[in-house]
């Protein structure tokens, strides 16, 4: 307990790991702050109208408002269509004055409404197009949750390269002072040192996750993207092809315990290679090599990597409708990763 105190001390303090990761915080929240909402371009032009249809629309989806709304888009696109044509039929004097003003009315009526319209039948193909076996998707103002999933979808690259760097120094302190040759002189000093910092770093780790976890929520909230989060998260367009049944804010949290997982992990496995590549700048490498494997594989093999469960919103895509679907993945990614950590600790104990 004594070796473990001092090892958080000498990691947090001593090598500045704390001022590490409130500089890493403190990016992520200035990130989060100014990364714009991601709207549809379209609403810009017809916010109004949006907002109408939205009112009209508002709830869950039935196939008389999905059948209503595509009618309705392509009414608009129809009368957009043939304008060129109504134009030269009214200058070679095929339509009279009254007809081309009936028309020119409609037509911007169209104009108006069309972008706006576009999205909600956008919605509605999306609707129409998911297995009717799960609970029925919901028209909202989906761009808050649009933008949470869009920064889900990729590892968050803050927490996991202060983490990174930490583990890079666990044992860079001893080599440096020359402390290394005497502790690996006893076995059982070898054995306790390993332990110490291994459970050292999965304290910082898992202490980090929560905070990260808070820091993130509490800038959504504030921003207000966090709304209408009891509706299936297939109501969100990035996730319309998901077929897990759980609400936006379900699929959120399960990406953080997801997330947090895999940090765990990756920290635990990243320890027991840094026994095999002493080298602080190479250990950053592998581990950044690591995190990059999910660009080079397909399907659901990411799954099975650490940053294909740090990728939230694709490993939702991913699932089918069950949670159980994620047990093998986790699993799998569990055994490999305290493999390493053990072997690692082995390799040490033996003062290979």
């Amino acid at each position: 307990m004594r070796l473990l105190k001092y090892e958080l001390k000498k990691m947090m303090l001593m090598q500045k790991g704390a001022f590490l990761l409130l500089i890493c915080f403190l990016l992520k929240a200035i990130f989060l702050c100014v990364f714009p909402e991601q709207k549809d371009p379209r609403i810009v032009l017809s916010q109004k109208q949006y907002d109408k249809y939205l009112l009209q629309l508002a709830g869950e989806s039935t196939p008389e408002k999905n059948d209503w709304i595509i009618s309705e888009f392509a009414s608009y696109q129809y009368i957009k269509d043939i304008e060129q044509d109504m134009r030269e039929a009214y200058s070679n004097g095929s339509l009279t004055d009254d007809e081309w003003h009936t028309y020119y009315e409609q037509l911007q009526v169209a104009e108006l409404r069309m972008n706006a319209a576009g999205i909600f039948a956008e919605k509605a193909e999306q609707f129409l197009n998911q297995p009717e076996s799960l609970p029925k998707a919901h028209y909202i103002y989906e761009y808050g949750w649009q933008t949470i999933f869009l920064l889900l979808q990729f590892p968050d690259v803050f927490l996991l390269f202060g983490l990174i760097l930490l583990t890079s120094q666990c044992f860079s302190a001893e080599v440096t002072s020359g402390m290394m040759p005497v502790l690996m002189a006893s076995r059982n000093g070898r054995q306790k040192l390993y332990d110490s910092k291994l459970f050292a770093l999965l304290i910082v780790a898992v202490l980090s996750c929560v905070l990260n976890g808070l820091l993130e929520t509490g800038i959504f909230l504030v921003r207000g993207w966090g709304e209408n989060g009891n509706v299936p998260l297939y109501s969100i367009s990035i996730l319309c092809e998901a077929t897990i049944s759980l609400t936006a804010w379900e699929a959120y949290f399960l990406c953080h315990l997801a997330r947090a997982a895999a940090v765990v992990l990756f920290v635990s496995m990243l320890l027991g290679l840094s026994v095999w590549i002493p080298s602080p700048q190479k250990l950053i490498f592998s581990g950044l090599c690591i995190l990059g494997l999910p660009i080079l594989l397909v399907g659901k093999s990411p799954l099975y990597l650490h940053s294909g469960l740090l990728s939230g919103t694709q490993m939702l895509l991913q699932l089918d409708q069950s949670l159980s679907d994620l047990l093998a993945p986790i699993g799998a990614v569990s055994a490999y990763s305290f493999a390493i950590a053990l072997a690692g600790r082995r390799r040490n104990k033996k003062g290979l």
